[in-house]
């Protein structure tokens, strides 16, 4: 009896979730303009969401409640995938919050930590198919990766095995085996990641739409706040756009 109230109970759990996902994506769908996300596997719900382009072309969606603001940048505002996390600033997510006197903030910034995206740098020499290969360079340890090699001894493809611990977006690291020449560069890591993917600019309305999922680190240090911050199922919906500030 305790086995099937336990399987029912899960069973209600996972209902319970999809319906949330469900409400979620119908919510933005029928908001007009709309912005909201799992935050901590909590929905929030923007009061408020404007969005700016600079005089250079960046983005900037930002999206408050009485408390808290939410600001997503990318590098432009055309169509397309900008990866969080990395080395390139323009892309980014920032989270703050303002109660009882206690200030938390989170960003999407250069912290250590286990690797989450890898991109190949230099391709090399000398190498044969693998598991589990190790590494060198960088500012951490522990990682190592899988590689698959042509018939010249040339990597074509690197994924990660073992994630390692304490690197940081921009790391050059070295494939150990073959001529010792491949190298890969480590795109961000898991503390500190994500993307926004912008689905719709409307050139002639001035509105943008799209999504994005994060994961920020503490940017304050603040003891209140837990070391990280995530951000699931985000949508935002025909954001109006407003002259640069």
């Amino acid at each position: 009896m305790e086995k099937y109230i336990e399987k029912m109970k899960r069973f209600l759990s996972l209902i319970l979730v999809a319906v949330v996902l469900s409400s979620c994506q119908e919510d933005v769908k029928f908001n007009n303009p709309g912005f909201q996300g799992l935050k901590d596997d909590v929905l929030w719900i923007a009061n408020d969401t404007r969005a700016y382009i600079s005089p250079t072309g960046q983005l900037s969606v930002e999206a408050y409640t009485e408390y808290e603001l939410i600001t997503l940048n990318t590098a432009s505002a055309n169509v397309g995938t900008y990866v969080l996390g990395t080395t390139n600033t323009n892309n980014s997510a920032t989270y703050s919050s303002t109660f009882n006197e206690v200030d938390l903030e989170y960003a999407t910034i250069a912290v250590p930590g286990p690797v989450s995206q890898i991109a190949l740098f230099n391709a090399g020499t000398g190498y044969s198919s693998g598991t589990s290969v190790a590494t060198t360079g960088g500012t951490g340890s522990g990682l190592t990766v899988n590689v698959t090699a042509n018939a010249s001894g040339v990597v074509t493809a690197l994924t990660l095995s073992s994630r390692g611990n304490a690197y940081t977006a921009g790391d050059l690291i070295t494939v150990t085996g073959g001529n010792v020449n491949c190298t890969f560069r480590v795109l961000n890591v898991q503390n500190s990641n994500g993307e926004v993917k912008i689905t719709e600019f409307d050139n002639e309305n001035m509105t943008v739409s799209g999504k994005f999922k994060f994961n920020a680190a503490n940017a304050n240090n603040n003891p209140f706040g837990g070391p990280i911050l995530n951000f699931q199922y985000g949508e935002f919906y025909k954001i109006p756009i407003y002259p640069s500030l």
